[in-house]
This record gives structure tokens, sequence and C-alpha cells, in this order.
């Protein structure tokens, strides 16, 4: 498998989990949220901080910027303005034939192309709601929305969307009452599986560096870090 470059990689980021709205900006990149998260909230690339700053007020968010690589300098800038690192994240990839080799779709998944009640009721346990499942449906790129199960029941839910041969998985959440069953390892491998069955290469995911669980079992599903990113907020 090669690894697709850093941009590569978050082009696909950016695809399968899209901003309600993007605009340029003097070397930004700026995203309107509409209360879908830190991902599609945030400022990337570099230039005139204050610039930023201002347009991401007028927005009514959060002065909030994504580090990407290797951005020690706007990383030390935003440190001596006051701004605080949150959320350290790694993405990580893996061969997505290898991933999906042992999954079984007729006994662990049902993919589905609208994000279905129970899919909802689950994501709803894991503090997923309505503005996250709404960047889930302006989507553009091939996606799909998968229910997990176990013992032909509702178990777990994911989406999965797929962008110039990278396969990305977002809002993973399995049950409580089955966990550590390997509901999530299933999961995953049937996401990766309907990856190679849209032309997918590479499976990949993000995990945030403090998610020892999830961060355990990509790397034990043969996974590694391609590159990573942080937050940084502005604190009073």
């Amino acid at each position: 498998m090669q690894i697709p470059s850093e941009q590569q990689l978050f082009e696909a980021v950016d695809a399968s989990w899209p901003a309600h709205k993007t605009r340029e900006l003097g070397g930004w990149t700026l995203r309107e949220g509409r209360g879908g998260g830190q991902r599609v909230s945030a400022a990337s690339g570099e230039g005139d901080i204050a610039q930023a700053e201002a347009a991401m007020e007028a927005m009514g968010q959060d002065k909030l910027f994504m580090i990407r690589g290797d951005q020690s300098a706007l990383d030390q800038d935003l440190a001596a303005r006051g701004y605080s690192i949150k959320d350290p994240v790694d993405l990580l990839v893996g061969d997505a034939r290898e991933i999906a080799q042992g999954y079984d779709p007729k006994r662990k998944a049902i993919f589905t192309g609208l994000p279905m009640a129970i899919l909802t009721e689950i994501w709803a346990e894991g503090g997923i709601g309505r503005t996250r499942i709404d960047v889930m449906e302006r989507a553009c790129c091939a996606k799909t929305y998968i229910l997990g199960r176990m013992e032909a029941r509702p178990a777990a839910a994911a989406f999965v969307g797929c962008h110039n041969g990278v396969t990305m998985a977002h809002a993973v959440e399995v049950l409580t009452r089955v966990r550590r069953r390997g509901v999530a390892e299933n999961l995953m491998r049937a996401a990766a599986g309907w990856g190679v069955e849209n032309g997918a290469t590479v499976f990949a995911v993000l995990a945030t560096q403090s998610n020892t669980g999830a961060q355990s079992l990509y790397r034990k599903m043969g996974m590694e870090t391609a590159t990573q990113y942080h937050y940084r907020i502005k604190t009073p």
C-alpha cells in the first residue's frame, strides 16, 4: 500500500466530513460548522492570524485553528497569543484489502444510504446529535451508513465516505452493553470492505491521542499514524 500524501489525506477528511460552507482568505481555509464540531469549524492553513480571527468572530464561531503536520511556527505564534492546545489527533491509515479480510457482510453489518432511526439512537447514546448527522448528509462523496450487529441485534453505528481511493470512517459508536466484544473491529472491517468495493486502497480513521481504546484497536488491525493535527483555541 502506498500511503497518500498529507494533502490527499486531509482532502479525504474534508470531502467525507464537510463543513456547511468554506471560503479561502489570505492563505486560510475558513469553515462554517453550524454546530457540527471542531473539525468543520476550525481555520486551517497559514496567514494573518488577526484576519482569520476577525472572520471567525463574524461567523459567530470560537477562534479555533487546526494545526496540521509540521506547522511549528504557527503553533508557537498562537501559543504566544494565548491559544491553548486542544485534542491532539492521529490520522491512521491501513491497507483496505487487508483490513477487510474475514469480513462477512451477511452476519455483521447492514449498509444503508440513509441515517435510519436506529442509527440515530445509537449515535445519540454517544453524544452524536442532529448537527453531526447534518455533516454526514451533506457529504457529496461516495458514502454509506453502517449498522453493526451482534447476535442479530443492533450494536453499533458508523458513517463512511470514500474520496480518491481513501475510505474514511467517522462517527464510530458502539453500544455500551456490547463493548469489548469485537463489535468495533467487525464494524471497521465492514467499512474497509465497503471501501474496497468502491475502489479504495487505503482505509483511514481519526482518533484522539487520549482515546487509548480506539488507538489500540486500530494499531492491532495494522494501521499506523500517517499524520497528526491538533487544535489551538483562544482561552479567556
